[in-house]
């Protein structure tokens, strides 16, 4: 298991009002899968359309992002491969329902 996913996964756990904020485009599906599985978790996220956002694409670069999406951004910590993301989503998963699931 990954640290890095593990350590957010416990930083969740113990504080639920952990700030969860999504760059997405309106076209990606991989940006809309993401959305899906997080409003099914119940995890509330602030979205940041990153089409035609050159502002926010600088930004999200300076901070240690990439240069497409769909990333996440967990209280300054930056999710940027998709596997990583989907495995925090899985580990979420696994905890709310006490078995270990594997999402691809």
């Amino acid at each position: 298991m990954n640290e890095h996913i593990q350590k957010l996964l416990q930083e969740i756990k113990e504080n639920s009002d952990k700030e969860v904020t999504l760059y997405t485009m309106d076209h990606c599906p991989a940006c809309k899968e993401l959305k899906t599985k997080l409003e099914h978790l119940n995890i509330t996220y602030k979205n940041v359309e990153m089409e035609n956002n050159d502002e926010m694409w600088t930004w999200l670069k300076e901070n240690g992002g990439k240069d497409y999406v769909p990333q996440v951004n967990i209280e300054g910590k930056i999710l940027n491969e998709f596997e990583e993301i989907n495995e925090l989503v899985g580990m979420l998963i696994s905890e709310m329902i006490g078995r270990k699931i594997i999402i691809k």
